[in-house]
This record gives structure tokens, C-alpha cells and sequence, in this order.
């Protein structure tokens, strides 16, 4: 299954990807080298599990910074 993801952090980075129809977003993030616990996944616009099932929609996936 092709999607579209969007990497914001910092700026803006889209790129298709290809993904078995069976994966979750953790793996998602995984295969992007992406650390699960600094980011947070949308599904055209709405917040998701990390264990949910990857769907064709649009992924944005957001990096939050926290500080002091």
C-alpha cells in the first residue's frame, strides 16, 4: 500500500512510502528512524494510536519539543 507521509519538524519534508497493508504506525515510524517517543502521528488531521493499523490516508507525523 502506497501513503504520503509529512515529516514536520524544523521544517517540511513529504514522501511517499510503501507499507505492508498489516503494519502499524510504530513500525511506520521504525522504518524512518523515527523515535516514537518525540513525535506524535496524525490521520488527516486526527491524532492516532501507535498501534493502529496504517491506512491510505495522509500521515503527518509532528515532532513535539518540550523544555523549560
Amino acid at each position: 500500500m502506497n501513503i504520503r507521509v509529512k515529516i514536520l519538524s524544523g521544517g517540511v519534508k513529504e514522501q511517499d512510502m510503501d507499507v505492508s497493508p498489516d503494519s502499524t504506525y510504530e513500525e511506520l515510524l521504525g522504518s524512518l528512524h523515527i523515535n516514537p517517543e518525540i513525535v506524535l502521528v496524525f490521520r488527516n488531521g486526527n491524532p492516532v494510536p501507535l498501534d493502529d493499523k496504517v491506512s491510505p490516508d495522509n500521515v503527518d507525523i509532528l515532532r513535539v519539543v518540550t523544555g523549560g
